[in-house]
């Protein structure tokens, strides 16, 4: 089966659907009431940092960090979507929650237009690549569940399927992303971080 295919299927976009809706409705909750969840969260990421900072060398070191971490958990999240694709919807829910807390806890102190330009420059790549690992993880725990009640089930082959997205449309997108995040959002951010 081609990639596009794969991607096309009514399962997959059905799924896809439902992995961005939860990632919503996580955002708008962790905008509304996740600002102090996520404040110290923020003290205990800027600790990790700290040695990456002190090399001289925080780029390339930050860019592959942040690619190898994203890049593992696209991955987990289509295997471990076997469990009936209960990690899949957790993490898509517990990181918009997060994201909408940082968010909101940005808006607070540096305004709308410093939480954009933190974001968006490699969210708008990371956030649908994330989503889509998320459908197809939903997707194969699909299978996982048809399997488990002994149906008809085609878990090896989407499971499969889902490893050539990952490897031709995933990863990537991340790596992609983690080069935006490092070189391009720190100069966005830059311009509008007049206070």
């Amino acid at each position: 089966m081609q990639l596009t295919q794969i991607i096309r299927q009514r399962v997959v976009v059905r799924n896809l659907i439902l992995a961005t809706s939860i990632f919503f409705v996580s955002l708008v909750l962790g905008t509304l009431i996740g600002q102090n969840t996520v404040e110290g969260l923020m003290s205990q990421f800027e600790a990790i940092l700290e040695p990456l900072v002190s090399t001289g060398k925080l780029s390339i070191l930050l860019v592959l960090l942040i690619f190898v971490n994203n890049a593992i958990k696209a991955l987990g999240l289509v295997f471990l979507g076997i469990l009936l694709g209960l990690p899949p919807v957790l993490f898509i829910g517990v990181n918009g929650f997060i994201l909408g807390g940082l968010g909101s806890a940005l808006e607070s102190v540096k305004g709308w237009t410093y939480v954009m330009a933190s974001f968006v420059p490699h969210g708008v790549i990371e956030i649908p690549v994330v989503l889509l690992a998320t459908a197809l993880g939903l997707t194969v725990g699909t299978e996982s569940l048809k399997w488990l009640v002994r149906r008809e089930s085609r878990l090896k082959l989407q499971l499969s399927d889902s490893l050539k997205v990952y490897f031709r449309w995933i990863l990537p997108g991340l790596a992609v992303a983690a080069i935006i995040e490092v070189f391009v959002t720190p100069l966005l951010i830059a311009l509008v971080d007049v206070g």
